[in-house]
């Protein structure tokens, strides 16, 4: 009878120490699906362009997402920087392709419109003289984004969209994309 008693009381103990130590393997684990919020730096333009893209988006549900980018120019456009000095870009995301279940990953196509300002450049009397536009864009990009178990997330896009026209100024397409490094909160 005592070592039945011993066996069982091995056995039990066993069986809880299994059950603590996968208790405490998803405690380790981050639930990225109950995370919405992203946050994002175009560290292509931060390391190549002395400009700062910023973005943030909401994740809807697994196959949307909407948000907003702030781009801020440092350097003038003749001295190579972008033409543009300063865009807020709103935009509405589709994620296509995605298995996991928290979502708003993988390939997904962007339908943005920009409001932006900057200079460009004009001839006028055979000379090329730089002036400021302000204008609206409307326009399309496609992407990739990875988003690792902790949040962490990498995102490559490139698209364009035309401008409205209304600056006289302000050239005739607008380019939208990047490298980005971010974090899912």
């Amino acid at each position: 009878m005592k070592n039945n008693f011993l066996r069982s009381g091995l056995l039990l103990c066993l069986l809880v120490v299994g059950f603590q130590s996968h208790a405490q393997e998803k405690d380790d684990q981050y639930n990225v699906g109950d995370r919405k919020n992203e946050i994002r730096l175009d560290v292509f333009d931060a390391a190549f362009f002395s400009a700062i893209d910023l973005s943030y988006e909401r994740v809807d549900d697994n196959a949307i997402g909407y948000g907003a980018s702030l781009f801020v120019n440092f350097r003038d456009s003749d001295d190579g920087g972008y033409y543009e000095n300063f865009a807020f870009t709103p935009f509405f995301r589709f994620y296509f392709f995605n298995k996991e279940d928290y979502g708003a990953k993988g390939l997904f196509v962007e339908v943005f419109s920009k409001f932006a300002s900057g200079n460009d450049f004009e001839f006028f009397n055979n000379v090329e003289e730089e002036v400021d536009y302000f204008d609206a864009a409307l326009g399309v990009a496609i992407g990739k984004k990875w988003v690792n178990k902790r949040g962490f997330m990498l995102e490559i896009s490139a698209g364009g969209g035309r401008n409205i026209g209304l600056d006289d100024n302000s050239p005739e397409f607008t380019f939208r994309g990047g490298i980005s490094l971010g974090y899912r909160f």
